[in-house]
């Protein structure tokens, strides 16, 4: 209580200083009535744990359960295994960026149009619970950073598409490493996963030119990002990731690429392709998403792959339900395919095969793939279920309702853009939970929704 009333005097005293002195006696008297309906905010919060609308939750009062805030000590543990998602940082609105990105609308999908829900219309089965957006908004990246932290998970594997002004190349590296930035500032580490296949967009074929740039990429990868203090190595050397190889598919020229580096990494291909890098340049595989599901993922781990000379990433995924025919970026008439995600079985059946071998790490894929169907990021359809079930695997100490502190972090500066005091006190917030004090967060939170959170 005495943390409580010293909260709410901080918020009276700056009331306070912008009116005038008939307002004073007034603003005492809220500050005491109002004391006993800051308590209920706290018992409706825990009280409705499924419950993710703001309004909701400060109108939902009547029901009290035990407040558990105070006495709440954060302990991180871990499975012993490094946990990643897999990041696309690829998303543009036009709010941030002036343009929603093709990623949001691809062949014939506009998210100006709306409807009677507010919900924008964007290219993917799926809509994220806070809408689009776009991943150079350094309130996104803090929401997801927040989120993937308090999921317990290690983490982010970016897909990077290179360094070339190409298509939306570049604008996909400088998200990458604007997120970086404000990833460096918590204790998440990050990898590149590189997409060779985007070489081909300079030729029909493969030439000298082509194969220059992939040298120039991985260089730039090495250069850019692997000394990084936060960049994972794997036996002490930095982890490279290729989705492949997919275009560049003669060892010879992957011979050229790697001898570009100063330094050695572990260049990991995906399953079945690290006879590709050829001999010296493969430290091992990744399992990925099929549409066999734990046919293929099961005989993967038992039958191909060899754990005494190889670093193996196991993989975990929730689904595959893309929206490229739909949004015009596939034929009907080509192959597709779809794997349902039965709630959330097909999540931790694909989790629990990868726990029973003796992979070296997890990736999540996706936390963000909104038209594959991939992301486990909090959506309208399935809420935080994803998280909170791999809060269960990651063994972390942070609570399911904690999740919803980045959620209100975020929402709240969004609202009030040009209120300093709000987007001071969710600053504090986010830096508190991001340095484990996640019960000071949600005091902050809980009382900003309170004072400012009436017209969410």
């Amino acid at each position: 209580m005495k943390k409580i009333k010293n909260a709410l005097c901080f918020f009276v005293i700056i009331t306070i200083i912008s009116c005038s002195e008939n307002n004073i006696e007034e603003i005492h008297v809220k500050e005491l009535t109002e004391l006993e309906e800051v308590e209920k905010l706290y018992d409706s919060w825990i009280n409705g744990a499924e419950n993710y609308d703001l309004e909701d939750i400060v109108a939902q009062e009547k029901n009290k359960v035990q407040n558990k805030f105070f006495n709440t000590q954060v302990i991180e543990q871990q499975t012993g295994k490094g946990i990643y998602v897999h990041y696309m940082p690829w998303f543009e609105s036009e709010e941030t960026d002036g343009v929603w990105g093709q990623h949001w609308t691809m062949t014939n999908k506009n998210p100006n149009l709306t409807d009677s829900d507010g919900k924008r219309e964007i290219a993917s089965h799926y809509y994220p619970l806070i809408g689009p957006y776009s991943t150079n908004d350094k309130d996104l990246q803090q929401y997801h950073l927040l989120l993937i932290k308090l999921s317990g998970v290690d983490g982010v594997i970016f897909d990077w598409y290179g360094k070339r002004d190409v298509l939306d190349f570049e604008s996909i590296k400088q998200n990458t490493e604007s997120f970086i930035g404000e990833l460096e500032k918590t204790t998440l580490s990050f990898a590149i996963m590189y997409e060779d296949r985007v070489i081909r967009e300079q030729s029909r074929r493969l030439t000298d030119v082509q194969l220059n740039q992939a040298q120039e990429d991985i260089k730039y990868i090495e250069q850019k990002y692997m000394f990084n203090n936060n960049y994972i190595h794997i036996n002490r050397a930095p982890l490279l990731m290729v989705f492949g190889p997919s275009y560049i598919n003669d060892s010879y020229d992957w011979n050229l690429i790697f001898n570009s580096l100063e330094n050695n990494v572990n260049a990991l291909t995906l399953w079945g392709a690290s006879n590709i890098l050829g001999e010296g340049n493969s430290s091992g595989e990744y399992a990925w998403i099929d549409k066999e599901h734990l046919q293929t993922l099961s005989g993967y781990y038992n039958n191909v792959i060899d754990y005494s000379q190889n670093i193996v990433g196991g993989i975990s995924y929730p689904r595959f339900n893309d929206f490229y025919v739909e949004g015009g970026w596939k034929s009907p008439l080509e192959d597709s395919w779809t794997l349902t995600d039965n709630g959330l079985e097909t999540f931790r059946e694909s989790f629990d095969e990868s726990l029973k071998h003796p992979i070296d790490f997890i990736q999540i894929a996706t936390w963000n793939d909104f038209g594959e169907g991939t992301q486990i990021e909090p959506t309208l359809e399935f809420g935080f279920q994803h998280l909170e079930l791999l809060q269960e695997y990651t063994e972390t100490t942070f609570l399911k309702e904690d999740l919803r502190v980045p959620y209100y972090i975020y929402k709240l500066r969004k609202k009030h853009p040009n209120n300093k005091m709000v987007q001071f006190l969710m600053d504090i917030a986010y830096r508190n939970a991001m340095n484990n004090n996640i019960s000071k967060a949600k005091r902050l939170v809980a009382l900003t929704i309170f004072y400012f959170g009436h017209d969410f």
